[in-house]
């Protein structure tokens, strides 16, 4: 039976990815998960989905910050069986679950990345980021020109001519070579039957074809490499490198997510943030015991001073003679 993971936001509706219900579904934070989720309240790989016989049951891959069903907390490494209509919560982000027959999504890795990629391009904009991406003249006689693609949908001009969104001086390059355009989640470049062809990461582009051009791949035209600074890729590889965030109070109707032990305030309060504690800096020092004197201790300490002091005389009085 095809499971549906459904990612919402609010009432909103992000994302619909179906599952043909045989494959463990990893829920997660990392680009390898199938449910790719850029939030760092998510941990790298948060939950899995797996089918057990007729029904499916979800799986907390020890996350920080917890998986939930409804108001209900999974413990880690343990399952709960899950129905159609249940309502997941992993970190600050809410999946619905659907159980039924629907057509399977065909390119999941392609679409959870436009997931995870749209995802991060609206918390930019809430953010007042700029998200444009940029092609940037890595080499070439134009080396260090840019062309920000700041409007979605319109179609980039590169070539030789003067009339071109990127003019190139480079003399193998055709008046008219190829076309960038952006769309809501990529950029897509398309070869405008070049004379010398266009590479992108060192493959040709067949004419008239357009294909994606990712972030930090190159593309050749004529002898002037390009490169493109893709500001929403490099926020999302920013976002799957970093740590854990470990979530404080719980959102709005939301039952709470406990810190983990280790990440538990410090006994000596807030001004103690970011000091190392005594578990930090190795185990505490035996005290030294104080030393007590004894009458027999000092009888025994003075005859021996005596004797020592009388062996110094006898020795002065014999190199004297």
């Amino acid at each position: 039976m095809p499971l549906t993971v459904i990612v919402r936001s609010g009432d909103a509706e992000d994302a619909r990815l179906t599952f043909d219900g045989t494959q463990r579904v990893v829920i997660g934070r990392s680009a390898s998960s199938d449910v790719r989720l850029p939030d760092t309240s998510v941990s790298h790989r948060h939950a899995t989905l797996r089918a057990s016989g007729a029904d499916f049951v979800l799986v907390d891959e020890g996350s920080t910050n917890g998986t939930f069903v409804g108001r209900e907390r999974i413990p880690p490494h343990t399952s709960r069986l899950v129905r159609s209509g249940d309502e997941v919560r992993v970190g600050r982000l809410r999946l619905v679950l659907q159980i039924d027959q629907g057509p399977v999504t065909r390119d999941v890795a392609g679409a959870t990345r436009e997931l995870a990629l749209a995802l991060v391009a609206r918390a930019m904009e809430a953010g007042g980021l700029d998200r444009s991406p940029r092609v940037r003249v890595l080499e070439g006689p134009d080396a260090g020109a840019v062309l920000p693609l700041t409007e979605e949908g319109r179609e980039y001009l590169l070539g030789r001519a003067a009339h071109c969104d990127l003019a190139l001086a480079d003399p193998d390059v055709s008046r008219e070579h190829a076309r960038v355009t952006r769309r809501s989640a990529s950029v897509a470049l398309r070869d405008l039957g070049a004379k010398n062809g266009t590479l992108v990461a060192g493959n040709r582009v067949e004419t008239t074809l357009e294909v994606e051009w990712r972030s930090a791949q190159t593309a050749k035209v004529g002898q002037t490499l390009l490169v493109l600074d893709e500001a929403v890729g490099l926020a999302l590889a920013e976002c799957e490198g970093a740590p854990d965030e470990v979530l404080g109070a719980p959102a709005a109707g939301l039952p709470p997510v406990p810190a983990p032990i280790s990440a538990s305030p410090l006994a000596e309060g807030p001004s103690s943030v970011g000091k190392p504690t005594r578990s930090a800096v190795g185990p505490r020092r035996p005290a030294r015991a104080k030393v007590r004197w004894t009458a027999i201790d000092v009888v025994v300490m003075t005859t021996a001073l005596a004797v020592l002091v009388a062996s110094l005389l006898g020795l002065l009085w014999l190199l004297h003679r």
